[in-house]
This record gives C-alpha cells, sequence and structure tokens, in this order.
C-alpha cells in the first residue's frame, strides 16, 4: 500500500479501497498562481494553499543553477516560475513544484520564440525581463503587444523606460513599499528603477504569462512612446509628449479632480 491523501467520493468495497491505495492513485490538490506574482507573492499562495512553509518555496526558488544553462545572469529564479495552475499530492516538497514550475516555462518558450530572440539579438534574460514589465504594466490582453512596442521604441532610441512597476519591485526590494510610488520614490538608487538607468532592469521583475512573453518577442507596429492608465484597465497611448500631457491631463488630473 502507497502512504498519501486519497479521496473517496462515495462507498466502495473493502477490495476496491485498497486497490485504489495500491496503485497510488493519490489525491492532488490545486493551486493556482496568476501572472505577474514575484516568487516572495508565491511563497504566500503556497503556504496560504497548505503545501507547506513559505520559506520553503522561497528557498527553492532562490536556487539559480536551473536555469543558468540558459540565463548564465540569473541569481534567482525569478521570471521563470510559470504561472499556471498545477495539480499536486498534499505532500509535494517545495522543491518539485519549483521544478515543475521550471519545466512548464521552458515547454511554453517554444523553438520558434527562442529563434525569434536570437533574430533580434535578445538574451531570454531580456525576453522574460521586458515580459514582466507588460505582465506588471497591463491585463488587458488587447494591449500586451502594444505596451511591448512602447518599451521597445523606447529602448530603440535611447530613452529611458520610466515604468512605474520597476520602482514598485526596487522599494519591495528596500522594503519600504507601502502601496503607493511617491514622487521622491523615483530617485531611489536602485539599478531596478528605470526612471534613473536607461535600458531594462538587471532582471525579471515578476512572472509573465504566455501571453506577455509572445507580446516582447512580437509587439504591435505603432511608433507610441507613452502611455497612461484611463482608470478602468486600459490605457491612453501617445506618440508625442504634447500627446501624452493631455492624456494624462484628462485621465489623471482632471479625472481625480472629478
Amino acid at each position: 500500500l502507497q502512504a498519501g491523501e486519497y479521496h473517496f467520493d462515495r462507498p466502495l468495497a473493502a477490495v476496491d479501497v485498497v486497490e485504489r491505495i495500491a496503485r497510488g492513485a493519490v489525491y492532488r490538490r490545486r493551486i493556482t498562481f496568476p501572472e505577474g506574482l514575484t516568487i516572495q507573492e508565491m511563497a504566500q499562495v503556497f503556504e496560504f494553499r497548505g503545501f507547506g512553509a513559505a520559506a520553503d518555496f522561497a528557498e527553492a526558488a532562490a536556487n539559480p543553477s536551473l536555469i543558468q544553462a540558459l540565463d548564465p545572469q540569473a541569481v534567482d529564479l525569478e521570471g521563470y516560475l510559470f504561472p499556471e495552475t498545477y495539480a499536486l499530492p498534499r505532500a509535494t516538497p517545495a522543491s518539485r513544484l519549483v521544478a515543475m514550475m521550471l519545466e512548464r516555462f521552458l515547454a511554453t518558450y517554444v523553438d520558434e520564440w527562442r529563434l525569434a530572440a536570437e533574430e533580434q539579438g535578445l538574451t531570454m534574460r531580456q525576453v522574460v525581463t521586458l515580459a514582466s514589465l507588460v505582465e506588471e504594466e497591463t491585463g488587458a490582453p488587447e494591449e500586451r503587444p502594444i505596451v511591448a512596442a512602447v518599451y521597445r521604441n523606447r529602448l530603440s532610441i535611447g530613452m529611458r523606460l520610466q515604468a512605474d512597476p520597476t520602482v514598485v519591485h526596487a522599494l519591495r526590494q528596500a522594503g519600504s513599499y507601502t502601496g503607493n510610488i511617491r514622487r521622491d520614490d523615483l530617485a531611489l538608487d536602485s539599478p531596478y528603477n528605470t526612471y534613473l538607468h536607461a535600458g531594462l532592469p538587471p532582471g525579471p521583475i515578476a512572472a509573465p504569462g504566455a501571453a506577455s512573453l509572445e507580446a516582447a518577442l512580437m509587439p504591435a507596429q505603432v511608433d507610441y512612446l507613452y502611455f497612461v492608465s484611463r482608470n478602468d484597465g486600459t490605457h491612453a497611448f501617445a506618440r508625442t509628449l504634447a500627446e501624452h500631457n493631455r492624456n494624462v491631463r484628462e485621465f489623471q488630473v482632471l479625472y481625480f479632480r472629478r
């Protein structure tokens, strides 16, 4: 007989119970990681769902050796743990779940994407980092390729990304994030602060889903350089600073005054 948690939804004969336990058909519990979570947030989900201590998940996800063949710069598995629903026996160790999540990422990052990244002169780390920004900026599927295009356009002309999610990430690393970004926070001395530093941040800031990964590699063919929230989950995009300032006035200044 094989040890484990078994689920019986109706009365069974003793011989059928023994047969199921002998097969090891253990009950699998489901755990869902939404897109855009950090390792620390995933660790909290792991603990909340009753699979084990958050510290165990965080420790397993801190092992960069699992991805270093493809990303030699990795210091942990941030960005590489694929957001998905997994079905696991209750006793599954954190290290096994982390390995499964990485395997799912590698299966999702298909050869077509690897070839596209190579043709565009991008490393996997750069693609995943850009995709993590897209994931954090918008939840609207139709906007992901446009947001990716804005960042790609800025990178191509040497313009700073000025992405708020990177500032949030920097504040979290410093242990000073309160749920809001203040003007002073934009001057935080961190390599992740894209208001201060040009180019992509040093690495992914969260776990992107397949749609954001694809958008990073296949951005929309638009010449936008700016976008601002409409406060309804979507954004207003602009080609010029003057147009962007008008959008900011309409969707931020006047919106909140009203």
